[in-house]
């Protein structure tokens, strides 16, 4: 291959990491488009997992409003007005946002538990619409047939962005240099396997093994950091995030599906540069 060919290619590759990263948000606007509006009739998949994830979540941020004096009281009761009062507000402070940040990761982990077979039934079925894969009708004996599997996925990915995010939050202590490494490589690691979160069923439907996922991953990581971007931030608006959901999971099958088949395209336009 030519020099020219060469900078060519590299100049497509790096075009395609960017608009991978807004390919990759803005699919979660399609996806919020193709269940609430082209096919509404994909509510019967949601409407049930949807109604337990908002009561999930409720719950969740009540439990973390009703801990926040209580854990502070614990820790040192509130003095009178003073400089001792002005340090036990900045703990009060140190204790809303450690609780806030751990209400936040709970949804994040265990909600996924409680929907998972739904997302992948979701997900199946918008792969069917779109003609990449036949659908199982639905029944409650694959529902409880495909748990346990889901299950033991949901908690490896977990499991994963743990590993990631734990010791950099450690690190994150170290000042000044730790915050900025924990926000830009936690924020990395923390949107890349989010956004794989939603493309994962389908790579699962097709038997990929753990690497096979994790190749495409790296390789597609802009466009699925973008999904993953989108995804968080849908969690900073207060019980939004049941409802945008839905729309996540067909925002990740739409994504892999545009993926496999711009793949595809690559691939034969690829074939026949190297037969001219």
């Amino acid at each position: 291959m030519s020099k020219t060919s060469s900078l060519r290619k590299s100049a497509r590759e790096t075009q395609r990491g960017v608009l991978g990263f807004t390919a990759g948000f803005g699919s979660l606007f399609k996806g919020l488009r193709f269940v609430y509006v082209e096919h509404r009739e994909l509510a019967k998949l949601f409407a049930a997992p949807m109604i337990i994830a908002l009561l999930f979540v409720i719950g969740a941020w009540f439990f973390f409003a009703a801990s926040v004096d209580t854990v502070t009281g614990w820790l040192w009761d509130e003095p009178a007005p003073g400089f001792l009062h002005v340090l036990w507000s900045i703990l009060a402070m140190l204790v809303f946002m450690a609780l806030g940040l751990g209400t936040a990761v709970l949804i994040m982990v265990s909600l996924p538990l409680f929907v998972a077979p739904f997302n992948d039934l979701l997900s199946e079925k918008i792969e069917d619409i779109r003609g990449t894969w036949q659908a199982r009708p639905f029944s409650m004996s694959f529902l409880v047939q495909d748990l346990g599997q889901t299950i033991a996925l949901e908690l490896r990915r977990a499991g994963i962005k743990l590993a990631w995010l734990a010791p950099l939050f450690l690190f994150s202590f170290v000042p000044v240099v730790g915050s900025a490494v924990y926000f830009i490589f936690g924020g990395y690691f923390l949107t890349k396997y989010t956004g794989m979160d939603y493309i994962d069923w389908c790579a699962a439907r097709r038997g990929w093994t753990w690497a096979e996922r994790m190749a495409f991953a790296q390789k597609h990581r802009w466009a699925l950091c973008g999904l993953g971007t989108a995804v968080v931030l849908s969690l900073l608006i207060p019980l939004a995030f049941p409802v945008i959901w839905p729309g996540a999971v067909a925002a990740g099958t739409l994504l892999f599906t545009r993926i496999r088949e711009e793949t595809v395209a690559n691939d034969l336009a690829g074939s026949a540069e190297s037969t001219d």
